[in-house]
């Protein structure tokens, strides 16, 4: 095919820039596609636990089941967002691996080493437990704020349509779907998914005008709001991931180190130990005697009878703590904030009475 300057072929611009149809199915909310994505904002608005339940089980299954098999057999539409997303099969089975360790293993001991098999088991099960959930939420201290502060969520889902090549095990179901991130990338933004976006407003630029808004940038002005905003976004993205990343694995040792605590040796998950050692009969007395336990353990993490130890939890309390704190403080409060003297001195330098001609 020959193409003449200044004349575009319009089948070859439609079948690379719009990848997706929007999807009207009975039952079901109208998927709105910029191009090849789904922003899910409204989603995210009133249903954000459900929402990131329903990524994550989606991923993991594949994870599981599809992806492996693609891998496997030399797919030519296996991709790196696949290969990424099959790093949790090892992270999940190596967690696995370090609880039945000790708690598969003890039935061989005699009755002295079986029992403390059993305490080192329910330590590591607790370890890994309390290292999923600090990793996890620990980050939303610092991301929370930046997105109520600012308005920037760094989290924010789409849904990507991907249109597979046709291979001979499979010819008609071409299309797959992948669940990314808005700011999945600092570098390269997907910023054209929030332009036109009726949850933000009926502005091309809604979106960018609110955050402009919120960071106090030139609020009389709003004319360009999106190339104003975007190189703060960037800046607070940098900030907030580095930050949340730090103080993710700190908290997240900090929770191994509260599950190491000699409390939790005083408590069993088997019921019938549960219902004869300690006299419970029913989860509410358990959920209360857990709560105790761990409350135990938290103290136990600071003021062990162990100096060192104790000293080493406090000083790993006290260094997840400041980096939670300064990674608010940075990302909360703009120190390089742009006055308008340089702005205001590159204008006085031009000549508004000479004509201009632009090339």
């Amino acid at each position: 095919m020959v193409y003449q300057p200044g004349i575009q072929n319009n089948n070859s611009y439609r079948s690379s820039v719009s990848f997706a149809k929007n999807k009207d199915t009975k039952g079901k909310k109208k998927e709105k596609y910029v191009h090849d994505a789904y922003l899910m904002v409204e989603e995210r608005e009133k249903h954000p636990l459900l929402l990131g339940a329903k990524i994550q089980a989606d991923k993991l299954v594949k994870a599981f089941t599809v992806y492996p098999k693609k891998g496997l057999k030399g797919s030519k539409n296996a991709n790196f967002y696949e290969f990424l997303t099959m790093g949790t099969v090892p992270y999940l089975a190596g967690s696995a691996m370090l609880i039945a360790v000790f708690n598969f293993a003890a039935k061989y001991f005699k009755t002295e080493a079986f029992t403390k098999s059993l305490k080192h088991g329910q330590k590591m099960a607790l370890g890994v437990l309390f290292y999923g959930l600090a990793k996890t939420f620990s980050k939303k201290l610092i991301e929370l704020p930046v997105k109520w502060k600012h308005g920037i969520d760094v989290n924010l889902p789409y849904k990507k349509e991907i249109k597979e090549i046709p291979e001979e095990d499979n010819k008609k179901n071409l299309i797959k779907y992948e669940y990314h991130k808005a700011y999945e990338s600092v570098d390269f933004p997907r910023w054209d998914i929030l332009y036109d976006n009726e949850n933000f407003g009926k502005e091309r630029n809604a979106y960018y005008d609110k955050i402009a808004k919120k960071m106090h940038l030139n609020t009389g002005d709003l004319t360009s709001s999106d190339q104003k905003v975007k190189p703060k976004i960037k800046e607070k993205l940098i900030q907030t991931k580095l930050f949340s990343t730090i103080a993710s694995y700190l908290w997240a040792a900090v929770g191994v180190g509260v599950a190491m605590q000699e409390p939790f040796e005083r408590i069993s998950f088997i019921p019938e130990r549960l219902k004869l050692g300690y006299g419970i009969k029913n989860p509410l007395q358990f959920v209360k005697l857990f709560g105790k336990r761990f409350v135990e353990s938290c103290k136990s993490f600071v003021n062990n009878s162990n100096k060192s130890s104790a000293i080493a939890g406090r000083i790993l309390l006290g260094t997840a703590i400041g980096v939670t704190l300064l990674g608010n403080f940075k990302t909360l409060f703009d120190f390089n904030k742009d006055k308008g003297s340089k702005n205001k001195a590159a204008v006085s330098l031009i000549d508004k009475t000479k004509e201009k001609v632009v090339c």
